[in-house]
């Protein structure tokens, strides 16, 4: 970057269609400087599902099985 050259990058779309784009990595290249979410798209687990999964023992994001759940168990109340 030159001196006087503009910090800010313009794309031309809203916000909801930058951040779609950004995930499935239809950008050139990453436009954020951390590339941690960069084409790595995850499904929504709404708070109720990541509950429900943690009591029955399962790891909330996945739902696969949590080897670990027994060292701590969550009881629903």
């Amino acid at each position: 970057m030159s001196y006087g050259d503009s910090h800010w990058a313009l794309f031309d779309c809203g916000m909801v269609q930058f951040l779609t784009r950004m995930m499935l990595a239809e950008f050139d290249e990453c436009p954020l400087g951390d590339a941690s979410l960069w084409g790595r798209p995850a499904p929504f687990v709404s708070w109720r599902e990541q509950r429900r999964r943690l009591v029955a023992g399962l790891d909330p994001l996945t739902g696969e099985p949590d080897p670990y759940a027994d060292m701590y168990p969550v009881i629903d109340e």
